[in-house]
């Protein structure tokens, strides 16, 4: 059986083909190509999870905390050092202009030629294509509908959610659970009151003990 692991190397080697491919290489060695497309991965994972603390720290909200904004992208891209060169903070609160360079090359590059070339590269060499690789390679590999194949997996259409029921519990579906978890119910009002019911001695109020009959 296939790990995730290995799923996803085998989708990404490809695409660092594409790219030497479109920087001239022509060919190059398995152990090479290996270890080129693990540093891309390992390089896009660190990406993907220091966007996510930007976005986590940005957003007080807890309905906005798991939405990605172009901010919280930015600042990742300059912790992980595609945004250069950039001054510091400190530098440019005192010229007093803030500095895009690291910005503005970042455009260049995807708007410039090279850009051009890795995506010409990636859609069969043509200028006219419009499918990547892996589109071409399922058409392929596939003579049935592509729906009903590759439904609910990371190549196809997402599933349809289904309702699973929470046993052992008052909760019936895993929606209202995460509900449950956002706004916990108060403590007060679900723990069983420690004070006894009143009886016939609450009652009594202002009477003495020697009006009380025994």
């Amino acid at each position: 059986m296939t790990t995730p692991h290995a799923l996803h190397h085998s989708l990404l080697r490809p695409c660092i083909l594409q790219i030497l491919r479109a920087a001239g290489y022509h060919s190059t060695r398995p152990s090479v190509l290996d270890t080129l497309t693990d540093l891309a991965a390992r390089y896009m994972l660190l990406l993907a999870q220091t966007t996510a603390k930007h976005a986590a720290i940005n957003h007080n909200e807890p309905e906005l905390s798991l939405e990605i904004s172009i901010q919280d992208v930015r600042m990742a891209m300059q912790d992980c050092g595609v945004l250069i060169p950039e001054k510091t903070l400190e530098e440019q609160d005192y010229e007093g202009k803030e500095d895009t360079r690291g910005v503005d090359a970042f455009i260049s590059w995807a708007m410039g030629k090279g850009n051009s070339e890795i995506r010409r590269v990636a859609l069969e060499g043509s200028d006219g294509a419009k499918e990547d690789y892996l589109t071409v390679l399922k058409k392929k590999h596939t003579t049935s509908d592509e729906d009903t194949r590759y439904v609910g997996t990371m190549l196809g259409k997402p599933a349809e959610p289904r309702i699973i029921k929470v046993e052992g519990s008052e909760i019936t579906s895993l929606k209202e659970w995460a509900e449950r978890l956002k706004n916990p119910p108060n403590p007060a009002s679900t723990m069983p009151s420690s004070r006894r019911q009143s009886s016939a001695l609450s009652s009594l109020g202002d009477v003495t003990v020697e009006e009380m009959e025994f």
